[in-house]
């Protein structure tokens, strides 16, 4: 089949990669499908989900991942003693009325895509598939493959050089044949799976909702756009009788891809990167793309394992459209596959905080925009929100809360050695023990007695390894008054010292209110994250009656006008908070996310007795 990006001669080395890999089973998604070529040749060995933008390209792959070979149509063929391909080819047209493809694409639409006679068998079939699936003479699936058999059956009849970006004023000798119904051309391959699905999404929309061990990438390089190159494909497998303009007649509604934009196709891959939720990734591509292929690797290692990114570089055949003399800057095609291992790990914090959303990690990264540079966590707390996300700048710090500001800072700023050598020389200095109250008793009397401000931060730390549930709580005079736990120095929490790492460069660390933090020192496309106190909950941090831990009517307002400044000022903001929580509602809140009409996301909600409802709520 001629078609833009055909990846067939690229299917040795993609199997090679995979074989080299040591992958098997599991589930292959071919994202950006285009004929389906790349997931037809996996369908025996994996669980395949395809997908593409347009309607006619899914439709080639979900024929040829439903199928290993031609369907037997055992309906029709009872119907009409015979195939649906015989059928068709033996069918009288003479009697047909001109359909939107002979009245548009043909002569008699003052164009030439196809000679009328080919034109109006287009129509028939076209037509006639819908209503014997609406007869069910045909199954959904059969409908599917014949339908991809007819759109492959018309760009062997069509007058074009490939594409329908236009036509051959003179008749070519390809378009003089007669249109025959060939079987679409698949590889006969037994299914891995019976359970293949096939999506007609935007890629960037569908990968927040599916998974998998395999992905493969394949967008568009140039600035090529699939929706008008093959907008006469697009429409016959419609089929809607779409408006049409200019000269070839293209769709005036089309769904146009943002990576065939010069300025979004960096933004729509890094979204893409982010959200992906599969092990192994494989991206094809070419060094004449409209993102150079340095900054693509660059900006892939931010969100592989460990940064590692493996090239793999091939000889390929460029394909010349009009714009051939403006592609490339002169340089030789060269294709590449591009493989990593997307790095999932939620890597949480040494610091055990009451309230951190580590758990809830994976649905603040789908809740986020597209494109980041700068991400500040303004209520930082144990930060495992900022040091968990990716972005393309850097990731900052604040924290209202002296003591746990200290603590956090001790453990960003200084080496993991000499962060656990600190921890353990003070649990032997005061031989703690799991549960042992006299012990910790020593460890918070010392603590308590040097004055506040003056305090070591990391005996804060052992301190709350050792307390009850890990609390962090001070009476009004400053004390430490939690009472001893049941817990300690466990193997995880030194695994944690040991590990801890920021996924971003770390732009700064500061003290003090959000309302401290002076916006306009960013740029807009930073985002602005907040998980302050819930006014509607109650928590050693959220308590008036200790030291510094209230939050009041007023803290709320405070921060929604905060808020609203921000959305004012053209900057987004994602804020994290509990509207529900045993039968209290933070009608604040509510009211306020209303009436300036933000997006408010579920994200956590459970108890039957006293229900509780998480929200994300974000301005963009």
């Amino acid at each position: 089949m001629r078609y833009l990006g055909n990846k067939t001669r690229l299917l040795g080395h993609i199997n090679q990669l995979i074989e080299d890999k040591h992958i098997t089973g599991g589930v292959f998604a071919d994202l950006f499908t285009g004929t389906g070529s790349v997931a037809d040749h996996f369908k025996d060995r994996f669980e395949i989900i395809t997908n593409d933008l347009l309607r006619y390209a899914s439709l080639f792959s979900e024929a040829k991942v439903s199928f290993s070979e031609i369907p037997k149509f055992t309906k029709f063929n009872k119907r009409f003693k015979t195939n649906p391909f015989e059928y068709w080819n033996n069918y009288d047209y003479s009697k047909e009325s001109d359909g939107f493809v002979t009245l548009n694409f043909s002569p008699k639409g003052d164009r030439k895509f196809f000679q009328e006679k080919n034109a109006i068998k287009i129509d028939t079939i076209r037509n006639q598939l819908d209503e014997f699936r609406e007869e069910k003479i045909l199954s959904d699936k059969e409908w599917t493959y014949l339908l991809a058999s007819l759109l492959e059956s018309v760009m062997r009849v069509s007058n074009t050089s490939g594409t329908y970006e236009a036509f051959f004023k003179n008749w070519e000798s390809r378009s003089n044949k007669d249109l025959m119904l060939e079987p679409l051309s698949m590889e006969n391959l037994t299914l891995f799976s019976r359970h293949n699905v096939t999506y007609n999404d935007d890629a960037n929309e569908l990968v927040r909702h599916i998974k998998g061990d395999i992905a493969y990438i394949d967008t568009p390089y140039t600035v090529t756009q699939y929706a008008s190159a093959y907008h006469v494909l697009e429409t016959i497998a419609l089929n809607d009788s779409p408006e049409i303009a200019g000269k070839t007649g293209r769709r005036v509604e089309r769904k146009m891809s943002d990576y065939n934009k010069r300025n979004a196709a960096k933004v729509a891959f890094e979204d893409l990167l982010r959200q992906l939720k599969f092990t192994h990734v494989i991206i094809s591509y070419s060094n004449q793309s409209l993102i150079p292929l340095d900054e693509l690797i660059e900006l892939i290692r931010r969100f592989a394992v460990q940064g590692k990114v493996e090239v793999r570089a091939i000889d390929f055949r460029e394909y010349k459209n009009l714009n051939v003399s403006q592609k490339g800057d002169g340089q030789k095609l060269r294709e590449v596959l591009i493989y990593f291992k997307k790095d999932f790990e939620i890597v949480k914090s040494p610091l055990n905080y009451a309230g951190s959303k580590d758990l809830i990690m994976d649905k603040i990264t789908t809740a986020l925009p597209s494109h980041i540079s700068n991400f500040i966590d303004m209520t930082g707390g144990a930060f495992n929100v900022g040091g968990n996300v990716v972005g393309t700048g850097r990731t900052f710090y604040n924290e209202k809360s002296p003591v746990v500001y200290e603590m956090v800072q001790r453990l960003l700023l200084d080496k993991s050695e000499d962060l656990l050598r600190q921890v353990q020389t003070i649990v032997r200095k005061y031989k703690l023990t799991k549960a042992d109250k006299d012990a910790y008793l020593r460890l918070r009397n010392h603590y308590n007695s040097i004055a506040f401000g003056q305090r070591d931060p990391m005996e804060l730390f052992v301190l709350t390894l050792y307390s009850f549930q890990h609390m962090i709580r001070f009476n009004r005079d400053g004390g430490f008054n939690v009472p001893v736990g049941n817990s300690g120095l466990t193997d995880d929490v030194i695994a944690r010292i040991n590990n801890y790492r920021i996924k971003m460069p770390l732009g700064g660390v500061t003290l003090g209110s959000f309302t401290d933090i002076d916006m306009t020192q960013f740029d807009e496309d930073t985002l602005f994250y907040f998980d302050p106190p819930y006014i509607i909950t109650s928590a050693a941090y959220n308590d008036g009656r200790r030291l510094e831990a209230e939050w009041t009517n007023h803290d709320e307002y405070e921060l929604l006008n905060y808020l609203e400044r921000l959305d004012k000022a053209g900057y987004k903001f994602l804020l994290s908070n509990t509207v529900i929580h045993k039968g209290k509602r933070n009608e604040i809140l509510l009211d306020w996310v209303e009436r300036n009409e933000f997006d408010m996301q579920e994200v956590g909600h459970g108890g039957r007795r006293y229900p509780r409802l998480e929200v994300l709520i974000k301005n963009y």
